[in-house]
């Protein structure tokens, strides 16, 4: 979410835009929009992460609306002597920044960027994570190298005296949000006077801080992921653009094994009115195309009928034609092009298990609950590790853009842990259920399987799990005129889900069909939540 005053980004885009402007753009780019009282709140799509401030925020409007805003560009490499060795994060980029002026008010936009990529896209800091550093106060050459812990002693950032590495995994907050990612080889920069000035990726050294007065950045991306830590330096380098001029700095590899090989270079690819046409059903002419890409970065060349497309190198959503032709859509308007009269008509009905579905939410909805359709596309962390399930033959999802999206939902109540999670402000009891797929394994490494859960979570002072198996029973009497069903202990694998002996199998026939259980207070606490939760999730796909 980014959140800013319509005064400032009318500032930032040179023109008094009405609150109208902006929700007319931000349709066509996908951008969700809640205004509030002269704030503009902005929920952003996981395709384009590269939008991480205000500035590329306002760059995408000022695009529509034909301004020039003041990009420095990429100046060149510079060479200052930085010398990687081997070590667990072996990827390494910087970035030399020279500001226009003094960061002042700006360090909390460029801190928040860091947070924003380092979550999102450095998945936590594990993949990648950025460090940043006045430039000015840092001797050169470099060496980012690995150290003996005893030999390890600098002032972290934000603390007032010398800490050695014991010191610095005990008493330093961030060394304890990060302690699955510090290396049993602490990794450190190194400066011509000897000084550490950071240990990626947990904590920088307080006396090469960045300050209000700073005028000049030193930027460095490590990480496990070479894809990652290239994909992170391409985001920076266009956001801060806006704000000075960027310098790549060349990093020697003391082995020739590894380097992330950085290039800001991207494909050509061809397009035509025809192409264009194939798959947006409406004509939109070569000019018209090549006017709408070059407003938007692209690099545009003509070749007879064809365009020749290059997408700006920190658009790494970019990835197929369709993908360019998707922004031309964007640019032109959805509501501008014209719908095409089927060439045949049929005629249109319920799914048969519609009914079944119909009075399962009816029935729900009389004991109080609330229907919520959740994310098919979640993550690990909701899943596995806040949820304490197994994490196993779950669909993961490739070329990943975003940290917060890298796998298919394969239980849906954790979803629903995160949306009470989200809404705390509001009133208790909440009452809550889905009738969602999730997606499942089958028999091999390629096969999954669509399956319709329902799962109904109840979080208030006196919930129990018996309450919520006396819903479940009656569902399945009501909706599918089963009575059969019994119950069972879940067994010990469950323990750290449920409250240990208030967990039960579902079972139908025999068969187990789901389970339920009151959740257990460290699940609680990983989202959290303070109230107890009782809650259920069984297959129903079975039975429609």
């Amino acid at each position: 979410m980014l959140n800013y005053s319509l005064d400032e980004m009318n500032r930032i885009i040179g023109k008094k835009l009405k609150l109208e402007d902006y929700k007319r753009i931000a349709l066509k780019f996908g951008l969700d929009l809640d205004e509030g009282e002269n704030t503009l709140n902005f929920e952003l799509t996981s395709d384009r992460i590269d939008i991480v401030s205000k500035y590329s925020l306002a760059h995408v409007f000022a695009t529509q609306l034909g301004i020039k805003m003041k990009k420095h560009g990429i100046i060149g490499i510079e060479k200052h002597g930085v010398l990687i060795e081997k070590t667990g994060r072996e990827f390494v980029n910087v970035l030399h920044v020279v500001l226009d002026e003094k960061i002042g008010d700006k360090l909390s936009e460029i801190l928040a960027i860091q947070e924003r990529l380092d979550r999102n896209v450095g998945r936590n800091r594990k993949k990648s994570a950025i460090g940043l550093f006045d430039y000015e106060k840092i001797s050169f050459p470099l060496r980012y190298c690995e150290v003996l812990k005893d030999k390890l002693n600098f002032i972290p950032l934000g603390h007032s005296s010398l800490k050695n590495y014991d010191e610095i995994v005990k008493d330093v907050k961030q060394a304890s949000e990060y302690k699955n990612l510090i290396p049993k080889k602490p990794i450190v920069w190194i400066d011509n006077t000897s000084s550490i000035i950071a240990m990626p990726p947990i904590i920088n050294a307080d006396k090469y801080s960045v300050t209000e007065n700073t005028r000049e950045l030193f930027i460095d991306i490590t990480g496990i992921d070479k894809e990652t830590v290239n994909a992170v330096t391409k985001i920076l380098i266009y956001n801060l653009q806006f704000l000075g001029k960027v310098s790549i700095m060349e990093a020697k590899y003391k082995s020739n094994s590894i380097s992330t090989n950085l290039s800001l270079e991207t494909y050509d690819f061809y397009l035509n009115e025809e192409s264009i046409k194939s798959v947006l059903g409406t004509d939109i002419s070569k000019e018209q195309a090549m006017k709408m890409l070059s407003a938007m970065d692209y690099d545009i060349k003509s070749l007879g009928k064809d365009i020749i497309v290059k997408p700006p190198f920190y658009r790494q959503d970019v990835m197929h034609q369709v993908d360019i032709i998707d922004d031309i859509m964007r640019s032109f308007g959805v509501d501008n092009i014209n719908g095409i009269i089927p060439h045949s008509y049929t005629e249109g009905g319920f799914l048969p298990n519609h009914y079944t579905l119909q009075s399962i939410k009816e029935l729900l909805i009389g004991f109080g609950y609330q229907e919520i359709d959740i994310n098919a596309l979640t993550n690990e962390r909701y899943q596995f590790i806040n949820s304490f399930m197994e994490g196993e033959d779950y669909a993961s999802l490739l070329q990943l853009k975003s940290g917060e999206v890298t796998m298919v939902a394969k239980y849906a109540f954790p979803e629903l842990l995160r949306l009470i999670s989200n809404n705390l402000h509001k009133k208790f009891p909440q009452n809550i259920f889905s009738l969602s797929e999730v997606v499942e394994r089958g028999n091999s490494d390629v096969d999954f399987n669509n399956r319709l859960k329902l799962s109904l979570v109840s979080c208030e002072k006196d919930v129990n799990v018996a309450g919520t198996l006396s819903i479940i029973k009656k569902v399945f009497s009501d909706c599918f005129i089963i009575d059969n069903i019994s119950t069972k202990y879940l067994g010990s694998k469950y323990d750290k889900t449920f409250i240990k002996g208030r967990a039960y199998s579902i079972l139908s026939n025999e068969k187990e069909v789901g389970f339920a259980g009151e959740v257990h207070p460290r699940v609680l606490n990983s989202f959290g939540i303070e109230l107890p939760i009782s809650l259920a999730e069984i297959y129903v796909d079975g039975f429609t």
